[in-house]
């Protein structure tokens, strides 16, 4: 007769608990040591892969990406004393979802211009001295640039150039300013007081001491055919939004609230009007820095 087997207890396990102590300690180490290796692979493993599949979709929007990152901390806050550290002081930029907003002027800018071709890279101030008692903020600008078209036109030649560096570098801006590359301007009025007339004189002075640099010569007709566009007519309330748009061809549109008032075709008075921002001697030197290196970031690497 066989002997009967003894019946385990419910609450017994398969393997006492002097199981683990019959184990070397060096094995336990060992096997912990390569289960834990595993782990490690399988993650590395996995990250592989979907970097894989993420990256190429990240290069693709790397201009908007870039462009959101540095515009952040693109414009120095004039609210904040030279005590502060250097990253408070360039911090003014606060993104929302309609666009990006300067935060010393409440003025807010879309992400994009120009049927959403153009993406935004960066801002600046345009100041004026009134009686040479005070300083005035007189409009705040954003400067747009279309990354396809700049890649196409400078990306062979600029593209291994690093950002930081590209943005000191006179000719890539003149590239830029002179080039065939679709670029925009949006100009929001800030100074309640301003009229119609003082935005055609101080375009006269301005844009016509440009076209002389450029041509030798005063070249009063087409600096009228441009002046000429901001007619009486128009009123200019605070927050008014004026765009100036380069087309392939060099046309440089005018815009006021979206409407269009007018083109003129010039490749010197595109030349010209894009170098009161980002060529020698800018309205806003520390916006054109900011600006040169979000422009440098679009560019493909």
């Amino acid at each position: 007769m066989a002997a009967a087997m003894p019946t385990p207890s419910p609450n017994s396990s398969p393997c006492p608990s002097s199981c683990s102590s019959q184990i070397p300690a060096s094995l336990r180490s060992s096997s912990s040591a390569r289960i834990h290796q595993g782990l490690q692979a399988a993650g590395l493993g996995l990250g592989l892969g979907l970097g894989l599949v993420l990256v190429p979709r990240l290069v693709r929007h790397k201009a908007a990406l870039a462009v959101s990152f540095w515009a952040t901390l693109s414009m120095q806050n004039e609210n904040f004393g030279s005590c502060q550290s250097p990253m408070f002081n360039s911090l003014s930029l606060g993104f929302a979802e309609k666009g990006v907003v300067d935060q010393r002027t409440g003025v807010e800018f879309p992400p994009t211009l120009s049927h959403g071709k153009a993406q935004l890279a960066g801002i600046g101030l345009r100041k004026k001295n009134i009686l040479g008692l005070k300083r005035i903020v007189v409009y705040a600008f954003g400067v747009y640039a279309d990354a396809d078209a700049l890649n196409e036109k400078l990306g062979e030649k600029y593209a291994k150039v690093v950002p930081e560096k590209l943005k000191e570098d006179k000719a890539f801006y003149e590239d830029i300013v002179s080039g065939d590359i679709d670029l925009a301007v949006r100009l929001v009025i800030v100074y309640s007081k301003l009229k119609i007339g003082s935005v055609r004189s101080a375009f006269e002075e301005s844009l016509g001491g440009r076209i002389k640099k450029f041509t030798g010569s005063e070249n009063k007709e087409l600096l009228h055919r441009f002046t000429t566009l901001f007619k009486d007519e128009f009123k200019l309330p605070q927050g008014t939004a004026i765009d100036i748009i380069r087309s392939p061809g060099h046309v440089l549109h005018t815009r006021i609230d979206g409407k269009e008032v007018g083109s003129v075709q010039s490749e010197v008075l595109c030349r010209s009007f894009f170098d009161l921002y980002i060529g020698d001697e800018p309205f806003d030197e520390d916006g054109k820095l900011s600006i040169g290196g979000n422009l440098a970031s679009m560019l493909s690497r």
